[in-house]
């Protein structure tokens, strides 16, 4: 016995084989470098500057050097120019100050210095070794994903409080090296 052919039925079909490959072919399309921009971002949500004294508006994105993060990084700020500002301090340009300050490739004397520069930014890189430095916040991968680790004690001097919500998702390092 032969089947009459159901259109419908091979178009729903076709419908839901097109969706699960574009979504599959999506995901593909975001790397680290996009995660990490968006997370450095959306630190500035989740965070709290009001015990610095400091005005938040407009959030200020800093950079000490130009990688692929920060060009993503520097497209979103771009989108958003009413409600946040990019800074290239590779440059010649000193904001008076940077909320988020993101240091590609970290080392422990830019660190301190940096810390000394912008009391009340959140000072951010790559790696577990940068919060052994003295650090605030490192992307870290876990089970091949990206992952913000954070050490407290690091973060306590700037006076910025960092909320539940950015806690819950990181890596919690209470380290006994401080700068």
């Amino acid at each position: 016995m032969v089947k009459e052919f159901d259109r419908g039925r091979f178009l729903k079909w076709l419908l839901t084989l097109w969706a699960l490959l574009s979504a599959t072919f999506a995901y593909g399309q975001y790397n680290d470098a996009d995660l990490k921009a968006v997370y450095l971002y959306r630190f500035a949500l989740l965070a709290d500057w009001t015990a610095t004294g400091e005005s938040v508006a407009p959030v200020e994105y800093c950079v000490s050097e130009k990688d692929s993060v920060s060009e993503h990084l520097q497209k979103i700020v771009a989108r958003k120019p009413q409600s946040s500002r990019y800074f290239d301090l590779s440059g010649n340009v000193s904001p008076n100050t940077c909320h988020i300050l993101y240091i590609p490739q970290a080392k422990k004397a830019q660190i301190l210095s940096l810390r000394e520069q912008y009391p009340h930014s959140l000072l951010i890189s790559n790696g577990e070794e940068f919060v052994f430095m003295g650090g605030m916040v490192a992307f870290v991968k876990v089970n091949n994903r990206i992952r913000p680790m954070v050490s407290r004690n690091h973060v306590a001097p700037t006076q910025i409080q960092l909320r539940a919500q950015l806690l819950n998702i990181s890596l919690l390092v209470e380290d006994e090296v401080t700068p």
